[in-house]
């Protein structure tokens, strides 16, 4: 029986995909979010944040179709070959060893591979996966790619990579105030990033800060006036 459905919208999230096939009559996207829920919740969760900022970098590049869909499946899917790596490499608390350090690098060329044996899955976003620890001067692994030879949507998921690794605790240190995590990024544009992917990502968390001391201002807005009602029918109680 054949595993593509003749169904155009996906069962779980109600869109209709253009030019893809649904599988179990799900769409690509919900079934790498499948797969990413079926991680632990450190990888899960890093996965999510990694996407979600990269598709709002993409949005910020206003990248649309198939550049943009790259960049949602590469997020979710760029650490699937840490699946493949040992835990006790993954939570190592110190630094690892040359043997460690070449089992770790290995996670992008076995992510790749999974990510081929995903059904429908283009071969654009598999070389996402493969591809998202290289960086811009060419210093990356595991091909050594540099500049524009490195596909767009895996220089903007290498860049949310790095941002939310740097915010995030890990085993073996603390996560790094924003602005510090910030200041790399800066620094390392035309090194270790792509500088317009770089900027976006710059101008996409300033916003979100932006964004959240204007939730936060709102929110002590609404309760001095919730607290100052309450002291107006305290003093002036209905009769």
């Amino acid at each position: 029986m054949p595993s593509t459905f003749a169904r155009t919208t996906c069962r779980r999230c109600g869109r209709t995909p253009a030019g893809e096939h649904l599988v179990t009559g799900r769409c690509l996207r919900c079934r790498a979010l499948e797969l990413v829920d079926g991680f632990d919740d450190a990888l899960a969760g890093h996965a999510r944040r990694v996407t979600m900022l990269a598709v709002q970098v993409a949005d910020e590049l206003r990248l649309t179709g198939a550049a943009h869909r790259d960049v949602e499946l590469g997020g979710l899917l760029h650490d699937i070959g840490k699946l493949l790596i040992p835990a006790a490499i993954l939570a190592k608390a110190g630094p690892l060893d040359e043997h460690e350090r070449a089992v770790m690098l290995t996670h992008v060329t076995e992510g790749e591979r999974l990510a081929a044996g995903i059904e429908e899955v283009p071969a654009s976003v598999c070389a996402v996966v493969r591809a998202s620890h290289e960086r811009w001067d060419g210093g990356g692994y595991p091909d050594g790619l540099r500049g524009e030879d490195i596909p767009l949507a895996a220089r903007i998921v290498a860049c949310a990579d790095a941002f939310d690794a740097m915010t995030s605790s890990r085993s073996y240190r603390p996560a790094l105030p924003i602005d510090l995590a910030l200041e790399i990024i800066a620094h390392e544009a035309g090194r270790q990033f792509d500088p317009e992917i770089a900027t976006a990502l710059l101008t996409t968390v300033q916003r979100w800060e932006l964004e959240l001391e204007a939730e936060a201002i709102a929110g002590a807005f609404d309760e001095t006036l919730r607290r100052l009602r309450r002291a107006d029918a305290a003093a002036h109680p209905r009769i």
